[in-house]
This record gives structure tokens, C-alpha cells and sequence, in this order.
């Protein structure tokens, strides 16, 4: 008996131990598939950056050498490196051929900017 109460308060712990890793499971779902990527900026369309992607995370790699059509949102943070550290600029301060890398989530083939940044060096 003191054997199986003891299986059984292993059992428990381990549930309740593993209940946070599965919510969070849950919430990346919801909020798609996290990527990092660096390239060069081929067009603008509104609130769209195309991107000729040049590196990046394992969720990227596959489009190397590739336009990736990135949506930004109100959301999206742009940002500037300068030799004197890092600024906040705007979509409309985005220019085709920017060098720049992109953080941001893809989910149902959208690719989501949380952040870009113009200024990246590019590793090919």
C-alpha cells in the first residue's frame, strides 16, 4: 500500500511539474513559428518588406536565396544601427536595398516582423 501511494505521488508530481511546458507549447503555437533572418530589402509594398534572404535561423534556411515577403504591423519595432549605437526609425525610413535582419514569427505561410533592423551584416 505505502508503495502505491508513493507511485501515485510521483504520478502527480510529474503532472503537475509538466503542466507548464505544455501551456507554453500551447501559447508558441498560437503565436507561430519563431524566426531570425538577415538579407537585402527588394521592394515595399504598404505594409510588406520583400526580402532576398541571405542567412538565417533553421526555420529560414530552406529560402535561402530566396524573397521572402515579410508583413509588418503597428506593432513591428524598426530600427537603425549607427556607429554610435541603435535609433528608431519607421517603415517609411526603409529603403530597397537596405541591408537589414528580421526577428519576427511565421505562421499559416505569414511571415509576421516583430523587428527590423537596418544596418545587419550579412554572412553568406
Amino acid at each position: 500500500m505505502k508503495k502505491l501511494l508513493s507511485v501515485l505521488l510521483l504520478v502527480t508530481m510529474l503532472a503537475i511539474g509538466a503542466t507548464p511546458a505544455f501551456a507554453a507549447n500551447a501559447n508558441a503555437a498560437k503565436r507561430g513559428t519563431l524566426f531570425t533572418l538577415a538579407g537585402e530589402i527588394t521592394a515595399i509594398n504598404g505594409d510588406v518588406v520583400s526580402v532576398l534572404v541571405r542567412s538565417g535561423s533553421s526555420v529560414v534556411r530552406p529560402f535561402l536565396g530566396q524573397i521572402l515577403d515579410i508583413t509588418t504591423t503597428a506593432n513591428t519595432r524598426f530600427l537603425l544601427k549607427t556607429p554610435d549605437g541603435t535609433v528608431t526609425i519607421t517603415l517609411e525610413d526603409l529603403e530597397v536595398g537596405d541591408k537589414v535582419s528580421v526577428q519576427g514569427s511565421v505562421a499559416d505561410d505569414v511571415w509576421m516582423a516583430t523587428r527590423i533592423t537596418v544596418g545587419a551584416k550579412l554572412i553568406h
